[in-house]
């Protein structure tokens, strides 16, 4: 399910030592390999999945292209398990306070790791935490709602971003009757406590609207993630479109009504 089952889950506050022991691991991987800035870990041959190895590597080209992101200037790290009980048990084992979660993005001081388990929802999981791996990775901070926005756009193969993406037959729907959720409310959300599945649709919405549905909006979108690249205080996101795209609310509804 495309529901954040397996949302990232930020540390803060632990000392250095805590988060070591995953990247310090003196013993090989049964398969390690490199997939542009992710070092990748996994406890099971990774043959059958070099295409999606090789689109994390390109993951970070087209982030670069269409938000205009700096590349990572660390590796991150990726920890992939065969089952879930190994997951479960390697996790618990190095950060005992985090509740289970599908797939995790965890960051500290130190470099990005994710971590995932052979799902079914394997490939979305790993595209989704990886987002959210190189964004935390260039930017020194991204509003709750952009960050999981911008990883529900690019969890699916890029051929389906635009087009294909689960999230648009629904959001059809939503905009024909006026329920898209304002970008304004969006703003207002301060944890994944408050994300629901309508909140996650509707961050991905308004992603999608910047990037497809306005030439203004996205050049926007790309301001503001480079101000907050600079360490420039942003803004509202909200208040820079509403002064970039004239009645903004009708032009993210009928971007949606009219959209093949």
């Amino acid at each position: 399910m495309l529901a954040r089952i397996g949302l990232p889950f930020i540390l803060v506050g632990l000392s250095l030592a805590s988060l070591s022991p995953p990247l310090r691991a003196e013993k090989r991987w049964p398969d390690e390999r490199t997939a542009g800035p992710f070092v990748c870990h996994a406890d099971f041959p990774l043959a059958a999945h070099l295409n999606l190895l090789r689109e994390m590597a390109h993951l970070q080209e087209d982030l670069q292209r269409q938000l205009g992101v700096e590349p990572p200037r660390e590796p991150i790290h990726m920890f992939l398990f065969d089952r879930k009980k190994t997951y479960q048990d390697y996790v618990q084992q190095y950060f005992p306070s985090v509740p289970f979660r599908q797939a995790l993005f965890i960051k500290e001081r130190g470099p990005g790791m994710v971590f995932a388990f052979r799902s079914s929802d394997f490939e979305v999981d790993l595209r989704h935490e990886s987002t959210h791996a190189l964004l935390h990775a260039a930017l020194p901070m991204v509003p709750l709602w952009l960050d999981e926005g911008l990883a529900e756009y690019f969890e699916v193969r890029a051929e389906h971003r635009a087009a294909k993406h689960p999230h648009l037959g629904k959001l059809r729907w939503t905009a024909r009757f006026g329920n898209l959720t304002e970008i304004q409310q969006l703003e207002k959300i301060e944890s994944l406590d408050q994300m629901g599945q309508g909140e996650y649709r509707s961050a991905w919405a308004w992603v999608h609207f910047m990037l497809h549905g306005s030439t203004a909006a996205r050049h926007e979108l790309m301001a503001y993630l480079g101000d907050i690249q600079a360490h420039s205080p942003p803004g509202m996101l909200s208040h820079r479109l509403q002064r970039r795209v004239p009645d903004l609310d009708r032009r993210v509804a009928e971007h949606f009504r009219d959209w093949k």
